[in-house]
């Protein structure tokens, strides 16, 4: 059973990608580094587990953004980021749909783009804090996008973009992920 959730789970990021073309193999690149983030910070299996799935389809709202937008080649205009920007809703609007399978990497997905120090508004006003699976996303996903070539730009080195993601830890990034990312990336890094 568990190993057909994760063949779904793929499924639905494989089809994200048929949608965004240049983003081929992100999302599972994303749960991988995700995975091993949790797992460097020592996180209990089913808390690994959701971080995985939301990697997988972290940005599965795309599916309902155009293709237009998505494969732009060059700078997006500020009505265009904001359309862009309502993916990780999207996302979780779809995701909701599935049911309670899915229910604890619904909040991992609306979050994954929000930086460390903001907070999320709660159902009676109330602050809540960003889910720890949104900031390892964050990371993962802001590492691969940093390093994959995108149609308005090419991809930059591992090394740098490692050092950028340290750059901004503490307000753009959790300290205690970037600590465990740091811990799986510099072998990977000192590998190449």
């Amino acid at each position: 059973m568990k190993n057909a959730y994760i063949g779904v789970l793929e499924i639905l990021s494989k089809y994200l990608e048929s949608t965004d073309g240049y983003t081929k193999g992100h999302s599972v690149r994303v749960a991988e580094l995700a995975t091993e983030i949790a797992t460097a910070m020592e996180l209990h299996r089913p808390v690994v587990e959701n971080i995985r799935a939301a990697g997988l389809l972290h940005d599965i709202g795309k599916t309902e953004i155009s293709g237009e937008i998505l494969r732009k080649a060059a700078e997006l205009s500020s009505e265009e980021r904001e359309i862009m920007n309502s993916h990780s809703f999207k996302g979780a609007y779809i995701l909701s749909a599935v049911g309670s399978v899915l229910k604890e990497v619904v909040p991992i997905v609306v979050a994954h783009h929000k930086y460390f120090v903001e907070t999320l508004e709660g159902k009676n006003g109330d602050k809540l804090k960003i889910p720890l699976g949104a900031r390892i996303i964050a990371v993962a996903d802001a590492f691969d996008a940093m390093t994959t070539d995108r149609p308005y730009r090419k991809g930059m080195p591992p090394w740098e973009a490692f050092q950028e993601i340290v750059a901004k830890t503490g307000k753009q990034f959790d300290p205690l992920v970037v600590d465990a990312f740091k811990q799986v990336v510099s072998e990977k890094i000192e590998q190449v």
